[in-house]
């Protein structure tokens, strides 16, 4: 099979859609990449061929002292080679280079679990997240712990009404998110405009549900799905809705069982034990890692950015360059896995 690189940008909207149905994970599909440009990036998606295997990867080029790097786009999916192989990323690394880009953050799907040889890069493990077969025989959620059952009977006490009106949610999603990440004290790293969130409530690739108590909405949690596949993307929620997240898991889980998605990605936490991943953990999901690809493009102007930047490499973050920059310009950065608020 010939090697090809196809990049496509938000305009080829026909062609990225036929891409991603095959094979697609959820946060890579137009629709998601559509509601991202409206926070000020240009989504792209890179289809990657070579020796028989494919690769999809959703991306955006980042400006830094004249120069460019690329970073896959904020979200679980990351990107996905079918069958595993590592002979996309080889070519992605020579188009890379031959592009003029400085380094690539590439975060991998994690269903890529091995790769055949080792790829042009340092591979990094993060995060872990925790994955739900929701087809599984005991019912998805038959190994939850007392904790999520006692929070469950809490719901249900309390009155809890399921909500899919798609432009109340969307509304109170607008008004929930930031209030939700301002409570937790996230850094800005978690912004995305109010276009952005209704656009992902609205997506016909999400499933947008909320909890209402006494006439008022107070907690809406989307998810993302994609053939098998479905991730927990976004939420929002008042004090008291807190209390109605593991509520929302619970039906979500089970609207996307009825609609064939097997496998239910929960996400992780912000930093890996903190009470976010505490609270997934708690339903017992398979813990999968979370895994990246750091490749430098173009060493001698890696290095040079190191240099003018103060900063030593290697460094945690990458690229290195921008270890040191504030946190306003590392705005939707792709290396946090999840931004859900729980307890």
């Amino acid at each position: 099979m010939t090697d090809e690189i196809t990049v496509l940008s938000i305009e080829d909207q026909e062609a990225w859609i036929a891409e991603h149905r095959r094979d697609g994970l959820p946060s890579q599909s137009w629709g998601y990449a559509w509601g991202l440009a409206a926070s000020g990036i240009e989504p792209k998606l890179a289809v990657v061929r070579s020796r028989g295997a494919r690769m999809l990867m959703p991306f955006f080029e980042r400006e830094w002292n004249q120069t460019t790097d690329i970073a896959t786009l904020l979200g679980l999916s990351g990107a996905s080679i079918v069958p595993p192989s590592d002979a996309p990323l080889l070519l992605w690394h020579d188009f890379a280079r031959r592009q003029g880009w400085v380094a690539g953050y590439i975060q991998l799907s994690i269903f890529l679990e091995t790769l055949v040889e080792a790829p042009v890069g340092d591979v990094v493990s993060g995060n872990s997240v925790f994955l739900l077969d929701l087809q599984s025989g005991d019912g998805p959620l038959s190994q939850i712990s007392r904790t999520i059952r006692r929070k469950l009977r809490h719901a249900a006490d309390s009155g809890a009404v399921l909500v899919e009106d798609q432009h109340a949610l969307a509304k109170r999603l607008v008004e929930l998110y930031p209030l939700t990440m301002r409570r937790v004290g996230a850094a800005p790293i978690y912004t995305v405009s109010p276009e952005t969130l209704i656009r992902w409530a609205h997506d016909n690739g999400s499933l947008t549900l909320g909890a209402k108590i006494d006439g008022s909405i107070e907690a809406v949690y989307v998810f993302r799905f994609a053939g098998p596949h479905a991730e927990s993307h976004i939420l929002g929620a008042t004090d008291k809705g807190r209390d109605l997240i593991a509520w929302l898991i619970e039906r979500g889980a089970a609207r996307l069982k009825q609609n064939g998605v097997r496998w239910l990605n929960l996400g992780g936490g912000v930093r890996p034990g903190d009470g976010v991943y505490r609270f997934k953990a708690r339903f017992n999901g398979v813990l999968k890692p979370l895994r990246a690809i750091r490749q430098v493009y173009d060493s001698a102007k890696y290095q040079a950015l190191c240099d003018a930047a103060g900063v030593s490499s290697p460094q945690p973050y990458f690229p290195a360059y921008r270890a040191a920059s504030p946190l306003q310009d590392r705005a939707l950065d792709p290396g946090t896995p999840d931004r859900t608020e729980c307890s």
